[in-house]
């Protein structure tokens, strides 16, 4: 038993004292260095560019998308109902579920600009859910409460 500890003892001293230690190899790397997989430093290259080519792609606008009817000023701005209010996406709560139904009728829309065809009918289904949806949870105006949530949104 004396013996198996004296050679547990001896084993647990080896596996501590690193193998190829000398004096002039430092013990630490020193900051930023870069090994390889056998444990040589390797020196970074000073190229200033990479091997990689990459462009952007240029993206056209389409001649099918709407023009923005922006507002003169000089127009009297006509105070909307609360009614005009809840189902307008004029300016849309601050509330996640809000803003996210804004992005998915956004895209619905992109989708549908082309017209409506046997093709993407689907689209125009989900808005019309979509909106109904935005007027319930009244994210036009000051944004759904907490029973809205149970009640309004679409389950399919």
């Amino acid at each position: 038993m004396l013996y198996l500890y004296h050679l547990m003892l001896l084993t647990c001293i080896l596996m501590c004292i690193p193998l190829n230690t000398s004096a002039n190899e430092p013990t630490s790397l020193p900051l930023g260095s870069i090994l390889n997989d056998k444990g040589q430093p390797i020196t970074p290259s000073n190229k200033t560019h990479t091997d990689l080519r990459f462009s952007n792609p240029v993206i056209k606008k389409s001649s099918t998308q709407k023009p923005t009817n922006k507002k003169t000023t000089n127009q009297k701005t006509k105070a909307k109902s609360r009614k005009q209010k809840l189902a307008s996406r004029d300016s849309v709560a601050n509330n996640p579920s809000c803003r996210w139904l804004n992005t998915r009728m956004t895209s619905l829309e992109r989708n549908l600009d082309s017209g409506v065809n046997s093709r993407n009918q689907h689209y125009q289904q989900e808005l019309d859910m979509r909106q109904d949806e935005w007027q319930c949870m009244k994210c036009g105006a000051e944004g759904p409460e907490q029973a809205d949530h149970a009640v309004c949104q679409y389950r399919r």
